[in-house]
């Protein structure tokens, strides 16, 4: 094996404050990956199976295709350029099936074909996998999954007592709390790392709902229909309140360096379903420590542009993945199932996006946003008394007013008949209501905008010490500029729009270079 450049396996020896900052890049097992990455401080790819026994975080529908051979040949791959892979356990449920014979059988064979394939470390999601593993298979290294929420100083101490090399901080709580960050860091010696690109809302009071409903969306053990109800109802939510863009745990590239003079050096990039061209400008953003575009361009986990997509990448907005997955006439009513296309393809969801990104968040107008995160965290302020994020949020979210009205009415619709429950109705049903000629699809209210609907029903009570708290007016109610174009279809390629990142080839920064004694 080509000696690693960056080895987990050599970090928690070395002082938190001489390790070197290195990167975990998603794996969408593009062959062309490695290759975009390999000059770049990436010390890992991630990924695994479309689908297995046990599951991951990630839906099957929304990942490449990979089976044993790909995840094979692309660790052999990563390995030629001294790169790591590290394979998902990380499922918040399995059914309890891993407390069953079955289950130890199925888990004993996938972890012998992991080592058979040389793979280095592994995510899991639970505490018995963890102490599984290092007991009957004690050469692989062992990180704990973000998915368990991990964002005080007490957690951080458990994982390490039970012997997690590394810990993935949680992708929704602390990014912004840097005493709580401190906190942690200086209480354990073993790795920790922090998504930098995730875009959940802050303090999500559903992750953890969202967390079981993707991992039951991912084993190859009965599947049913994969309706992704918390994500249809985040991203109505930011459109009612666009402060949650911002209100939301990503660290820009330009806001590394306040993470890594508090000890934090290992930084994940996501998501495996990204295209090979966009994921690595993503590499090249946050190498280079800044970025001049749509943040979107960063952190959105869909909408990614047709122009950036090779054959492979549109296999997964193909009808044969699109009936592999959600044909499923006997769980839903598939007459219904119209209103989850019409907002996959209004929100680029299911399909690439044709043309510009509707929304624009400008990187450039949030340079000082986290000045404020030195003094004062969240977790004892109220968003609506403190409003901080609002006034950012005015003064760098934008939008295509006519799209944004359209995908509104969309959300009502979809929101509406899935509370109501007509998604499920009898065929019988359906084929009555067809025939009197009152149509399938639920009347969506022509409201203003930032007035809650089905996202946010009881907006209009809000309250803050005793009055109204209600927008008065549709934030963010502005068109974007002309000049701010996304990356991809109108605008630059991926390519292009990271203007003065180092060239593939060129020495690493300082901040990069491998400590000496490492192997």
């Amino acid at each position: 094996m080509t000696q690693m450049r960056y080895p987990s396996s050599a970090i928690n020896a070395l002082p938190v404050m001489d390790r070197p900052v290195r990167f975990s890049v998603a794996c969408n097992f593009d062959p062309a990956l490695i290759d975009a990455v390999a000059s770049h401080p990436v010390y890992e790819v991630f990924g695994k199976r479309t689908s297995d026994f046990f599951g991951g975080g990630r839906p099957s529908f929304y990942l490449p295709s990979a089976g044993k051979g790909q995840v094979e040949s692309y660790v052999k791959r990563a390995h030629r350029e001294g790169i790591e892979f590290n394979y998902l356990l990380n499922s918040s449920s399995m059914n309890n099936v891993e407390f069953t014979t079955k289950g130890q059988r199925e888990l004993r064979k996938l972890l012998d074909w992991l080592t058979e394939a040389e793979v280095d470390t592994i995510t899991v999601g639970n505490l018995f996998f963890l102490r599984l593993i290092k007991q009957r298979y004690p050469h692989f290294g062992v990180r704990v999954s973000s998915h368990r929420e991990t964002d005080n100083p007490r957690k951080a101490r458990f994982w390490e007592d039970n012997g997690a090399d590394c810990i993935v901080i949680s992708e929704t709580t602390v990014h912004r709390e840097f005493e709580v960050l401190r906190a942690m860091r200086e209480a354990v010696k073993v790795d920790l790392s922090l998504i930098v690109n995730n875009w959940c809302r802050q303090d999500c009071a559903i992750a953890s709902n969202h967390a079981v409903l993707l991992s039951n969306a991912s084993r190859n053990d009965k599947q049913h229909f994969p309706l992704d109800y918390c994500s249809v109802y985040c991203n109505a939510y930011r459109l009612e309140e666009p402060v949650n863009y911002l209100r939301a745990n990503w660290i820009r590239p330009e806001d590394l360096p306040r993470y890594r003079q508090l000890g934090y050096t290992n930084f994940k990039i996501v998501e495996r379903n990204t295209p090979t061209e966009l994921l690595a400008l993503r590499v090249r953003a946050y190498a280079k420590q800044r970025y001049d575009g749509n943040l979107l361009d960063l952190v959105q986990n869909y909408a990614y542009p047709s122009s950036v997509m090779k054959d492979r990448d549109r296999e997964a907005f193909s009808v044969k993945r699109m009936a592999k997955y959600f044909f499923k006439p006997s769980e839903v009513n598939l007459l219904r199932f119209t209103q989850v296309v019409e907002f996959g393809k209004t929100l680029s969801m299911l399909y690439p996006r044709e043309g510009d990104n509707p929304v624009y968040v400008d990187n450039r107008a949030l340079d000082g946003f986290l000045d404020r995160f030195d003094k004062l965290g969240c977790e004892a302020v109220d968003c609506e008394s403190c409003r901080y994020c609002h006034a950012w949020a005015e003064k760098s979210v934008y939008f295509d007013p006519v799209w944004r009205k359209k995908m509104t009415a969309v959300f009502d619709s979809l929101l509406h008949d899935l509370h109501e429950g007509s998604v499920w109705e009898p065929y019988l049903k359906t084929a009555r209501r067809l025939l009197r000629g009152l149509g399938l699809k639920a009347k969506a209210s022509d409201r203003p905008l930032g007035q809650g609907g089905q996202a946010v029903p009881f907006l209009s009570q809000r309250e803050v010490a005793g009055k109204s708290a209600a927008p008065g007016q549709a934030p963010c109610a502005r068109p974007k500029p002309a000049h701010f174009v996304s990356v991809g279809n109108l605008g630059p390629s991926p390519s292009e729009a990271c203007g003065g990142c180092r060239k593939e080839g060129a020495a690493l920064p300082a901040p990069y270079i491998q400590p000496t004694g490492t192997a």
